[in-house]
């Protein structure tokens, strides 16, 4: 699928520190497999007290997950607001401020294919980060020199499945090679991790690679949904 489309360059946008293992680790692991470049971009990394939890994470503790998930997947990364105590307050950072951002990301990196997440969450830091993204991604004629994202698709995470809307998927990645890799990375983010029957857990993670894989005759599988896919 990656090389049939000339996708050789993945841009993976996540609000949190263990979002796009959640919704694209298997296609991460897939296409750095296939020799492809993955960028990640992490919102915003934080200390926060979780539920769940009885100690908070420190930002300390964070950075050395996400150190260890991108060595594992084999994925390059960026924190746009860290240790700024953002984590579920993105809303309260301007839009035009992070429209800015990712319209100089895009411009850095020229991915063949946009990963965001999915506008539809109950989410406040997913659905503005959603927006920001999507509005750096506008057309826009190549001549201005502004990067224009081709193919552009939103990822799918378990907890979206409690959403005004439901979730469409209009493309499927087989992670069945990868499924475990994927479930190794999350289970890296140790202060992420919940026990089943927790939406999150690493059961329920690949209780849904394997619904999405029977949909499409597979062993495992990611969802995605198109908001943009040009053909050269």
């Amino acid at each position: 699928m990656l090389d049939s489309k000339g996708i050789r360059s993945i841009l993976v946008v996540a609000p949190h520190a263990d979002d796009e293992v959640l919704g694209a680790g298997g296609l991460m692991m897939r296409a750095a497999r296939q020799g492809a470049k993955v960028h990640v971009i992490l919102m915003a990394v934080d200390a926060l007290k979780h539920w769940g939890l009885d100690e908070p994470t420190t930002l300390t503790g964070r950075n050395d997950e996400i150190d260890a998930v991108a060595a594992r997947l084999q994925f390059s990364y960026e924190v746009f607001y860290e240790g700024k105590d953002l984590i579920e307050q993105l809303d309260t950072v301007s839009q035009r401020e992070m429209v800015n951002l990712f319209e100089d990301a895009y411009n850095r990196h020229e991915p063949d294919l946009l990963l965001l997440p999915h506008g539809e969450d109950f989410d406040q830091d997913h659905r503005h980060t959603y927006r920001a993204a999507f509005a750096a991604a506008r057309p826009i004629p190549q001549s201005t020199s502004k990067f224009f994202p081709k193919n552009i698709w939103t990822y799918e995470i378990p907890k979206i499945i409690w959403s005004d809307a439901p979730f469409k998927p209009h493309m499927y990645v087989d992670i069945t090679d990868t499924i475990d890799d994927k479930i190794d990375a999350l289970k890296l983010y140790a202060t992420q991790l919940r026990e089943e029957p927790h939406i999150r857990s690493p059961e329920n993670v690949r209780a849904l690679a394997y619904l999405r894989g029977s949909e499409i005759g597979v062993g495992y599988a990611e969802a995605f949904h198109v908001l943009r896919s040009v053909l050269d």
